[in-house]
C-alpha cells in the first residue's frame, strides 16, 4: 500500500536561512522611475507610440489595465507597481529604449507572456516593464535544416502550428504554450514535455539575437535583421542559408542568455532546429501501486520502445483527485474507472504514469508499444490502463496532464515547487515533506506531485484548504521543501528559474568561486543594473 501520509517518517532537522548578499546593490548609482519626459522620449523613437507606449499616470483606465495584465503574475504571488509598459516591434526599438534608459539609469523589467510561476517577469517596484508581445514575426522554417526562425514575441502554440505546417515538429512543449512567448522560454531555459527526447533549449536554440543594456545588438548564428526594410528583409532572407547547425568559432555566447531571465541582456529572435514531425504517435496512461513500479517501467521503456520513446510523465493520486474535481472535464471517464472504489475503499495511492511514443512507421511502432504494456502487465507491473486509440484519445490523455496546474489552483492557496532530484529519490522527497508537514503542525495541507519523471524533474505542489497566503507557514514550507532536496544534492529550480523567489538561496547552492564569476558577468553586461533588478543572483 502506497501512502504519501502513511510511510516512514524522516524528521528534517534544518532550516535554510536566505542569504543577504545582494548582488544588485553593487551599482553606485541607484536606479529611478520614468518621468514625463523619459516617456516623451520613447514616444518619439517607438513607430507606434500610440499602441505601443502605455502610460498609467495618464488615465486611471491604463493605470488598471497595467496593474491587471502586466504588473501581477499569473499565481497572483507577486505584484508590481510600474506605471509605464512599452511595446516595442523591433530590435532597433528595443536598442534605443535600452540604450536610453542605460544612460538614464531606469530599471527594465523584460516581460513574455507573463507566464512564469518565480515572479521573474514582474517588477518589484517603477521599472519599466519591456513587453515583447508586438514582436511576433516567424521568418522562417528552413526545409533542409529544420531550423526555425522568429522573433522572441512569438507564442509558443503558433510555432507548433507553423512547425506543424511544415512538416517539422517544435521540440518545446509545454501547458501554458498557449499564452507563453519563445523569447521567455529561452530566458527561464524552459524544459517541458519532450525533454527526455529532444534536450533543453541549449540544445536545440542553435542561433539568437539580443540586444545588451547599452543599446547593442548581438547576432549569433541568425541571419535577419530590422536593419532593412521590410520587403528587402524578407527576400534577403529567403535566398539566405538558415543558421547554422555547427559554427565552432569563438566562444558560444548565446548560452549565457538562455536561462539569463533577462538579467544580461533581452532575446528578441531566436533560431530553433525542428525535428521532423512524427507520422506515428502512441499515448498510455498506467496505473502502478508503488514507486518501484515506476522505476521499473522507466527501464523498460527504454529497453523496449527504444528511439520512440518521447516522454514519460508521473501523476500522483493527490493530483488526480483534484484534476478529477476541478479539471476541465477532459479525459473524466479514463479518471473515474482509474480511481477505482475499490482502490478508495482499500487506501490505495496509486501512481499514474503517461508514456508517449512517436516515430515513422505506425505498424511497427504500435507493435513495440503492444509488446511493452503487456510485459508491464505479465510482471504484475502494472495494475491497469489505457492505450489511446486515436487522436481524439490522445488529447484527452495528455489533457489530464496539462490539467494538473489548473486544477489544483481552483482547490486553494498552492505553495508551487519546481525541483529535480536523482531520479531513485523522486517520490521519496514527497514523502519525507508530507511527514514533515504533519511534525510541524501544519494540518489542511495536501502534498501534490506530478512531473517529468524520466529526467527527475518534479512539481511539488502544496495545496492549503484556505486562499489566502499565510507567510509564516509559507516560509516553513519552503524551508521543508528546500531542506529535503538539497540534502540529496538535488536542485531547487529545474525549469520554472529563479525569479524573485529563489535568489535568495543562491549563496546556498552554488560555489562560491561560480557566485563571483556569476558577478562578474552580471558587472561586464549591465554595469548599472538596469536589466530586470532584483532577480537572480543573490
Amino acid at each position: 500500500m502506497f501512502s504519501l501520509t502513511s510511510r516512514l517518517r524522516f524528521g528534517i532537522r534544518y532550516a535554510i536561512v536566505p542569504s543577504r548578499r545582494n548582488a544588485s546593490n553593487h551599482s553606485k548609482n541607484k536606479l529611478r522611475g520614468p518621468l514625463a519626459q523619459d516617456v516623451s522620449y520613447f514616444r518619439s523613437v517607438l513607430a507606434r507610440p500610440g499602441h505601443s507606449v502605455l502610460d498609467g499616470t495618464a488615465t486611471q483606465d491604463v493605470k488598471d489595465e497595467i496593474d491587471n495584465r502586466y504588473n501581477a503574475d499569473w499565481t497572483k504571488n507577486y505584484q508590481g507597481s510600474s506605471d509605464l509598459v512599452l511595446r516595442p516591434q523591433s530590435t532597433s526599438e528595443v536598442s534605443s529604449i535600452l540604450k536610453y534608459c542605460n544612460e538614464n539609469y531606469i530599471g527594465i523589467t523584460p516581460q513574455g507572456g507573463n507566464t512564469g510561476l518565480c515572479g521573474g517577469a514582474t517588477p518589484i517596484s517603477n521599472e519599466v516593464i519591456l513587453s515583447m508581445e508586438y514582436m511576433n514575426r516567424i521568418y522562417k522554417l528552413d526545409e533542409y535544416s529544420g531550423v526555425l526562425t522568429c522573433d522572441a514575441g512569438c507564442i509558443l502554440q503558433s510555432l507548433h502550428d507553423y512547425a506543424e505546417e511544415k512538416g517539422y515538429l517544435f521540440p518545446l512543449d509545454i501547458g501554458s504554450k498557449g499564452t507563453c512567448q519563445i523569447g521567455g522560454n529561452v530566458s527561464t531555459n524552459a524544459g517541458g514535455h519532450h525533454f527526455f527526447r529532444f534536450g533543453g533549449l541549449h540544445g536545440t536554440v542553435v542561433g539568437m539575437e539580443v540586444v545588451l543594456a547599452d543599446g547593442r545588438v548581438l547576432r549569433m548564428n541568425i541571419d535577419v535583421s530590422d536593419d532593412d526594410n521590410n520587403d528587402d528583409r524578407t527576400h534577403r532572407f529567403q535566398q539566405s542559408s538558415a543558421s547554422l547547425r555547427k559554427d565552432n568559432t569563438g566562444y558560444d555566447l548565446k548560452q549565457l542568455f538562455i536561462g539569463g531571465e533577462g538579467t544580461l541582456g533581452i532575446v528578441t529572435k531566436v533560431a530553433v532546429v525542428c525535428p521532423a514531425l512524427p507520422t506515428s504517435k502512441n499515448v498510455a496512461l498506467l496505473v502502478c501501486n508503488s514507486y518501484s513500479d515506476v522505476l521499473r517501467i522507466l527501464k523498460t521503456s527504454k529497453e523496449e520502445l527504444g528511439e520512440i520513446l518521447s516522454a514519460i510523465e508521473l501523476i500522483d493520486s493527490n493530483t488526480m483527485k483534484f484534476v478529477q474535481k476541478y479539471g476541465s472535464g477532459i479525459g473524466d471517464h479514463l479518471i473515474s474507472e482509474l480511481l477505482s472504489p475499490e482502490a478508495e475503499a482499500a487506501d490505495k495511492q496509486p501512481l499514474f504514469i503517461l508514456v508517449e511514443s512517436q516515430g515513422c512507421d505506425q505498424e511497427s511502432d504500435s507493435s513495440k508499444m503492444d509488446a511493452f504494456l503487456t510485459s508491464l502487465y505479465e510482471s504484475s507491473t502494472i495494475e491497469n490502463g489505457f492505450l489511446a486509440q486515436d487522436s481524439k484519445h490522445i488529447e484527452e490523455i495528455w489533457g489530464i496532464r496539462e490539467s494538473c496546474n489548473p486544477s489544483v489552483a481552483r482547490a486553494g492557496y498552492v505553495h508551487k515547487f519546481d525541483v529535480s532530484i536523482g531520479i531513485e529519490a523522486y517520490m521519496e522527497v514527497a514523502e519525507e515533506v508530507s511527514d514533515a508537514l504533519e511534525n510541524a503542525n501544519l494540518s489542511d495541507l495536501t502534498v501534490c506531485v506530478w512531473g517529468h519523471v524520466a529526467d527527475g524533474n518534479a512539481h511539488i505542489n502544496i495545496v492549503s484548504g484556505q486562499f489566502d497566503k499565510d507567510a509564516v507557514s509559507a516560509e516553513t514550507i519552503e524551508n521543508i521543501v528546500y531542506s529535503s532536496v538539497m540534502k540529496r544534492k538535488g536542485s531547487i529550480s529545474a525549469e520554472h528559474g529563479i525569479g524573485q523567489s529563489k535568489r535568495k538561496y543562491m549563496s546556498q547552492i552554488k560555489d562560491g568561486a561560480v557566485l563571483e564569476l556569476m558577478s562578474q558577468m552580471k558587472n561586464l553586461f549591465d554595469p548599472h543594473f538596469i536589466m530586470n533588478p532584483g532577480k537572480y543572483l543573490p
